[in-house]
């Protein structure tokens, strides 16, 4: 008869080949791109045979490139600052103020992370002509910011929720007003959670590309957006070498997102 011990194991042995498999499942796409943006032929061939960073200097050197870039980091971060601004409101509301409906806002805030982005951008088309605001870098702009609200709401919320409100309380109570309070008490404690919660937001910004199909033009071209006209007219590896950036960067964005909480509690 198998015992609870043998049970255990095997089932910790299933367990760990599993997420293994999905791991590698993921990983093996990702290094494949990679290593072809380091290849020196004009087209996409694995395994490379070769190493050169031509493909990287011509990405770098391409104005359409640069610019798309610049856009991306724009609207990134004026989207990324207006979603942290709502999400540090909406999570204030729904943890301190408590107000009515709390549970309905909260699944509104979250909503767009959970919601396809076509229905998103379906949704957000109509308002943007109607505000007269399509094709214009405001339209990106706000769109944007409602698919990164989730993540400021979701970690200010976290770091609200693990601590008393009882300084916030005495400060009130020894004159200070709620701004004061804010400013001196509770934004101390939550900082971390707000710049986790902004990175994350400005992550998403920088891989939007299913509301820039439908609220961006030429002059408001993100580099996803870029990415997705070209690979409609040639593969080359200097697509390879774009998207190995953008990974780069995201990468280094989450990480970074997922570190300061805990900096945070550390100090």
């Amino acid at each position: 008869m198998i015992g609870e011990k043998q049970l255990w194991s095997a089932w910790s042995r299933f367990l760990g080949s599993f997420v293994g498999a999905v791991l590698i499942g993921f990983l093996v796409p990702i290094l494949v791109v990679v290593a072809v943006s380091f290849q020196s032929k004009s087209y996409l061939s694995f395994p490379p045979t070769d190493f050169s960073i031509r493909w990287y200097e011509q990405f770098l050197g391409n104005d359409d490139y640069r610019n798309a870039i610049l856009n991306s980091i724009m609207i990134g971060g004026a989207a990324a600052a207006l979603a942290t601004i709502a999400g540090i409101c909406t999570a204030l509301a729904v943890v301190r103020a408590e107000v009515p409906a709390r549970t309905i806002v909260s699944i509104l805030s979250i909503a767009p992370a959970v919601l396809p982005q076509i229905v998103l951008a379906i949704g957000l088309f109509p308002i943007s002509v109607w505000l007269g605001l399509q094709g214009t870098l405001g339209a990106v702009i706000l769109a944007h910011a409602v698919v990164g609200l989730p993540f400021p709401f979701i970690t200010v919320c976290g770091a609200l929720s693990s601590y008393s409100n009882r300084m916030e309380i005495a400060s009130m109570t020894l004159g200070a007003n709620a701004f004061q309070t804010f400013r001196h008490i509770t934004f101390p404690m939550i900082r971390a959670a707000v710049i986790a919660g902004f990175i994350f937001a400005f992550a998403a910004s920088l891989d939007e590309l299913v509301l820039a199909l439908f609220l961006s033009s030429p002059s408001t071209r993100t580099l996803p957006l870029l990415l997705w006209e070209q690979l409609n007219f040639q593969v080359t590896p200097e697509i390879a070498a774009a998207a190995t950036v953008i990974l780069l960067v995201t990468s280094v964005l989450i990480v970074a997102a997922t570190l300061l909480p805990r900096l945070g509690k550390g100090d």
